[in-house]
């Protein structure tokens, strides 16, 4: 039955692969022409590689960031436009985007990829930390408190002796986080937070959600699309409640405290860690001048911290991570600008998970999202964020992200989510704007993160769990909460330690993997010529069209960052059925070698769906599990969840 089953899901999909690798074959004989520059014949407008003069004035702020001296030491430069933008919205963001700018120039330096003088992870499994007799102080360290707290504190109200340590402090940011109501209930599954204290930090809540795509002057709009990331949480409220749930089940917090490094013995995971003062209180990462700390604050005392395990959730940028990713440079990264806004401009009846309205233009698709917010600190008007983002690499040719905010802002009054709803649009000299947002989100394709190292386990960003499309750490956190923490729990008390033992509570999850080819298909090199400058559009039209036609049940668990064999299989075959001759020049777009990986992932995506389905149920019966070892408990039981996770189960 296994093999039937597996035969049946596998053969058109092989089929199709043939067919499509034919057709890019026969497609590659006509390689692509230069690509135009400014008005094309259909009315769209191309906007070409603006001159170093026309483009930017030099304007110096204030000294380089301590963490981004060293290799990045050029001028910052951004233009007269952004600066006098940026200089009337509170929070100081113009600074804050400098900094972000060097973290960015830093990302594509020689710099990222050199070890540091002092690694944070210092192996000596060989010896003991502790005297005979003695216990690590607490159960589980937990080094980051953004994200953090929250598996932390599920941790907590299990019984275990949890410490959380935050360099800065443990406060959240005054922009709202994007979740759906599921995503958000786990932490009510886990016991963080009751039902009535969710609907505390829900400010808005909006229907229904776009997607959309204008290439060719055809314009393709999806407009009835419901509980997708439709609710708006204060994280500043959700934070204050999930730390107060912290303390209150026995947790222990060190904020503006930084980590250091760990030593990892055979006993104990050993943390260094080292007080500072005059920290900033905002939120790091808030955006503004908070959102890439450039002051360290004064040093205080150095402490000690020994843990049976250390939880690492210190981000995309975490040192425990990068040093188990061998310094390497993240093979794809999403840059994002944005801002909070109010005016007549403002419609807040519909939000936009994904809109496009131009071509590619200087190497790069952008996308944009909109949604209804508030001024949660400030005004209390209704507001509108809007960001805009793109998929792309590291290559240093890339442009800063100060010149990206430029084009933000002159794209805006165009963007169709920016419309009022007499077709009022937004003014960028004149209009309120409550807080500038930009960022930027590594991903590897060696997601999730094996784990490297004894009694260290990854979570949140560190981990690589989230969506190389959508970036959702917070979504991606909720949504293995209740998996990754009872993992933890059960391996506390099996004693399960090692990496070798540990890294099941990260496995590779073929549902998460396919995606990157998504990612691939969305972004394209520096310097590549490209015939048709609307080729992403296309092929984004074609594929929600195909999804439409195909249902609910393809279409949302795609939109929620959740790849089940059946939805994407049949999304392939409707694409190759409804846009035949869009498949070549997609092949060829992507190339060989991508599409070749991603098959594997697509067959591994079968067997996992396979394995949940069948198989699973022999082996979940408590009468089974009983006969078995506290170790190979934990193992299977981390098994099932990675078939199930890796099938798309979950959703």
């Amino acid at each position: 039955e296994l093999g039937m089953v597996a035969r049946r899901t596998l053969a058109p999909f092989v089929l199709w692969t043939l067919l499509s690798h034919a057709y890019a074959f026969v497609a590659v004989k006509a390689p692509f022409a230069p690509a135009s520059h400014g008005v094309a014949a259909n009315g769209m407008f191309r906007i070409p590689a603006p001159t170093q003069s026309s483009r930017v004035r030099r304007c110096v702020l204030n000294r380089p960031s301590p963490r981004m001296t060293s290799a990045v030491t050029s001028e910052w430069e951004c233009s007269e436009k952004v600066k006098n933008f940026l200089e009337r919205v509170p929070g100081n963001p113009l600074r804050g985007l400098e900094a972000a700018d060097r973290a960015w120039s830093r990302l594509q330096s020689d710099e990222f990829t050199t070890p540091p003088p002092s690694p944070a992870v210092i192996e000596r499994t060989q010896e003991n930390f502790l005297q005979d007799g003695e216990m690590p102080k607490w159960d589980v360290i937990v080094c980051g408190g953004t994200l953090g707290i929250f598996s932390a504190t599920a941790l907590a109200v299990k019984g275990y002796k949890v410490l959380v340590v935050e360099q800065g402090k443990l406060v959240g940011r005054t922009q709202e986080w994007n979740i759906s109501r599921k995503e958000l209930e786990a932490l009510v599954e886990a016991g963080v937070l009751t039902e009535e204290q969710l609907d505390k930090v829900i400010v808005t809540e909006y229907s229904p959600q776009r997607v959309g795509f204008n290439s060719e002057n055809e314009v393709y709009e999806l407009s009835t699309i419901n509980g997708v990331l439709n609710l708006g949480v204060d994280p500043l409220t959700l934070i204050d409640l999930v730390k107060d749930a912290f303390l209150a089940a026995g947790g222990e917090l060190m904020d503006t405290t930084a980590f250091k490094d760990v030593t990892v013995y055979r006993d104990a995971a050993v943390v260094r860690v080292q007080g500072r003062e005059g920290m900033r209180t905002e939120a790091m990462g808030a955006g503004g001048a908070a959102a890439f700390q450039d002051e360290e604050g004064k040093e205080a005392g150095e402490e000690v911290l020994t843990g049976r395990i250390m939880l690492d959730a210190m981000g995309n940028f975490s040192p425990v991570m990068r040093q188990a990713r061998g310094y390497r440079r993240p093979e794809g990264v999403c840059m994002v600008v944005g801002t909070c806004a109010r005016g007549e401009w403002v419609d807040n009846s519909y939000g936009d998970l994904i809109y496009s309205f131009t071509p590619i233009m200087n190497d790069k698709q952008y996308f944009w999202e909109a949604f209804p917010s508030q001024d949660l600190h400030g005004s209390k008007e209704e507001s509108r964020t809007t960001y805009m983002f793109t998929y792309m690499d590291s290559d240093k040719r890339r442009p800063s992200m100060a010149s990206m905010f430029e084009d933000y802002l002159n794209l805006l009054p165009e963007y169709p989510g920016a419309k009022g709803p007499d077709g009022q649009v937004p003014d960028v000299s004149t209009m309120p704007v409550s807080r500038a947002l930009f960022g930027m989100f590594p991903s590897y394709t060696d997601s999730p993160l094996p784990l490297t190292f004894d009694r260290i386990i990854h979570v949140g960003d560190s981990s690589g769990l989230q969506s190389p499309l959508s970036f959702g750490g917070f979504g991606s956190l909720l949504r293995h909460l209740n998996r990754v923490t009872g993992g933890i729990s059960e391996a506390l008390d099996a004693e399960v330690v090692q990496k070798q033992d540990l890294t099941a509570i990260q496995p590779y999850l073929p549902s998460l993997s396919t995606m990157w080819l998504f990612q691939k298909a969305m972004s394209l090199p520096v310097g590549k010529n490209v015939a048709d400058q609307d080729i992403i559009t296309k092929v984004l039209r074609s594929n929600f069209k195909t999804m439409d036609k195909l249902g609910k049940g393809v279409m949302m668990p795609f939109l929620q960052d959740v790849i089940q064999v059946g939805g994407l299989f049949s999304t392939i075959a409707g694409m190759s059925v409804f846009d035949p001759k869009l498949v070549p020049p997609l092949l060829l777009w992507v190339g060989p070698a991508p599409v070749i990986g991603w098959t594997r992932h697509f067959a591994a995506l079968a067997l996992y769906s396979v394995l949940h389905a069948v198989m699973a149920p022999l082996v979940s019966s408590d009468g089974y599990q009983s006969s078995l070892s506290p170790r190979d408990r934990f193992l299977l039981r981390r098994r099932l969840e990675a078939w199930k996770y890796g099938s798309g189960g979950d959703y």
